[in-house]
């Protein structure tokens, strides 16, 4: 058994297929089923089971997998602990974030410190909160930002920045005669455009409205759709509402193309948090990433907040 069969097994563990597996390390599928054979022989014991979808853990399976991330954890942990003894920052940082972060706010920072760090590569993904904890929770992202936290005790979390959701309209037709700011009541009874499950922004605005003793089945839902881009789209062209970061708006509010609404009695704000997983210990250019984009939005450099919110 060594550490290229088991980072194998561990991509083929979290992704629960061997094509997705191959895909996500850059080699083939062949590959992939020589290796966990060979592994299969070494044990003794069958640690993956085929399915009509993908594969999924036996018994044994079950239990290498949490040894299995101890060691990958331990080989890291090796790894960081030489390289503090390199003077430059160099190295390869996974960052996945949700939607409004990774499209509205890293990017520049990225820009700003690969200047500073020219031998850093970053390669930046975007998903739903919901996903981009678990790629956090399973090792597949070193760091994930995220505006809303989930229940698991192994995430460490910082806050790094505030936002504010705001409800957003046509600018012509009948919400250009909409007042800046318009009661709960009047919202609810319009046509809406949300986001799919594990949305962030969707979340945050479900929860305020059960706060506000609102069930949020009650929303006149007329459309469902994955990206800013097409939400925006749609209610550009009259087909309704919609609740979005003030961010991802600010530009469309300020040419015109759309409204931007609050809503009487119901608070909106948010914060964005960096997650990272308690037991990874982070390389210098991980770590260096983390204390540059804290710094440049205002978080605090101290140890991360240990206590979730769920």
């Amino acid at each position: 058994m060594d550490l290229r069969q088991l980072t194998i097994f561990m991509s083929v563990a979290n992704h629960g297929s061997f094509t997705e597996a191959a895909r996500a390390l850059f080699i083939s599928q062949p590959t992939i089923s020589v290796q966990i054979a060979s592994l299969e022989r070494e044990l003794g014991v069958a640690i993956v089971q085929r399915q009509s979808r993908g594969v999924a853990l036996t018994p044994a399976g079950q239990i290498l997998k949490r040894y299995a991330a101890d060691m990958l954890m331990l080989r890291d942990q090796a790894i960081s602990a030489v390289d503090q003894y390199r003077c430059e920052i160099c190295g390869n940082v996974k960052v996945t974030a949700s939607t409004v972060p990774a499209d509205y706010v890293l990017p520049r920072l990225v820009s700003l410190f690969l200047q500073i760090h020219p031998k850093v590569m970053i390669a930046l993904s975007r998903a739903p909160s919901q996903e981009v904890w678990k790629r956090v929770l399973n090792y597949e992202a070193e760091l994930g930002v995220v505006g809303t936290l989930g229940p698991d005790s192994d995430i460490d979390h910082t806050a790094i920045m505030e936002d504010e959701i705001v409800l957003i309209a046509q600018a012509t037709g009948k919400y250009s005669d909409w007042d800046p700011t318009m009661s709960l009541d009047r919202i609810i009874a319009e046509p809406m455009v949300c986001r799919g499950a594990g949305s962030g922004t969707q979340k945050t605005f479900e929860d305020a409205l059960r706060r506000a003793n609102v069930d949020p089945e009650t929303l006149n839902i007329r459309a469902r759709l994955e990206s800013p881009e097409a939400i925006r789209e749609t209610v550009a062209r009259g087909t309704g509402l919609a609740v979005m970061s003030q961010l991802a708006v600010a530009r469309d509010v300020a040419s015109g193309s759309l409204r931007e609404i609050r809503i009487r009695g119901l608070d909106l704000r948010r914060s964005f948090y960096m997650i990272t997983h308690r037991k990874k210990v982070l390389s210098p250019a991980v770590d260096e990433f983390r204390r540059f984009t804290i710094g440049q939005l205002g978080g605090s450099q101290d140890e991360p907040n240990h206590s979730l919110l769920g």
